[in-house]
């Protein structure tokens, strides 16, 4: 296989600076694509475009605050104007700064953690979206996390902006379904990032997340399987999977099978047994 299967696609990574979303926008760029990487200003942004490959795809630092409908809008201009149209684009921004029983939190800091990952993903989703209409076709991932459907407490900012990803990109990928334009979410795996350090061994996850640490280093990896599922997807191999949440370890050929002779399978479900 080439080692630029991504030549000639524009992609757009949110949450770039730093964790999953800065691997992610590296990889992209290795693998041939002009990529696009959006996060709040600062240092680790500015350095960005030093990781890319000079032999492969041009990586381009773009600051906005995904929480800000007009910031994220000027970014997706400006990357029209400067790039291109993208026809990837992944909503990779998150925190998971706000632990603790929800009777004690900051209402304040509460919702904001929450609106960085849900209305980071919806405000990201509406320019990509918009986009991708007026050309006809594209590809936007949305960023999962487990504990969107696991029983776990003192960790409800994130696990509610995760759960309300699930269900976004199920509604999305039904809006689309007559049009070429594909959504899909990825689970990336338990990857080890400064957002997962430190709920292993910040304050907060000492105090709130009890033999968090300890579990962590039996069971984090790093970001590169799920990189390689989102060139899968750039390429087409998972469009028949649209709405769907995947994961690394999914075979892509044997779901879109099963999805095709079981339909219901696309269903996003509680597990309530």
């Amino acid at each position: 296989m080439s080692t630029t299967p991504l030549a000639g696609q524009v992609a757009v990574v949110t949450g770039a600076s730093r964790g999953i979303g800065r691997a992610l926008a590296v990889h992209l760029a290795r693998k041939g694509a002009a990529v696009a990487g959006i996060a709040r200003a600062g240092p680790d942004l500015s350095a960005l475009p030093h990781q890319a490959d000079e032999t492969a795809g041009r990586l381009l630092a773009v600051p906005a605050d995904v929480t800000s409908a007009a910031e994220v809008a000027a970014a997706f201009t400006r990357v029209a104007a400067e790039v291109a149209t993208p026809q990837l684009v992944v909503a990779c921004a998150g925190t998971a700064n706000v632990l603790g029983p929800v009777w004690l939190a900051d209402p304040e800091q509460w919702w904001h953690a929450v609106a960085v990952d849900l209305r980071g993903t919806m405000l990201t989703a509406q320019c990509a979206v918009t986009r991708m209409l007026a050309a006809g076709r594209g590809r936007l991932v949305t960023v999962y996390g487990n504990l969107g459907d696991r029983q776990q407490g003192n960790v409800s900012a994130f696990a509610v902006a995760k759960a309300g990803i699930a269900r976004l990109t199920e509604s999305l990928a039904c809006e689309l379904a007559d049009t070429q334009v594909r959504v899909l979410g990825v689970h990336p795996g338990f990857v080890r990032t400064p957002m997962t350090e430190q709920l292993c061994w910040g304050d907060q996850g000492r105090t709130w997340l009890p033999g968090f640490a300890e579990s962590a280093e039996q069971r984090w990896g790093d970001a590169q399987p799920a990189a390689d599922l989102i060139t899968a997807i750039a390429l087409g191999a998972a469009d028949k999977l649209t709405g769907r949440i995947l994961h690394p370890s999914d075979d892509l050929s044997a779901l879109t099978e099963r999805c095709q002779s079981e339909p219901d399978r696309r269903r996003l479900r509680l597990d309530l047994a």
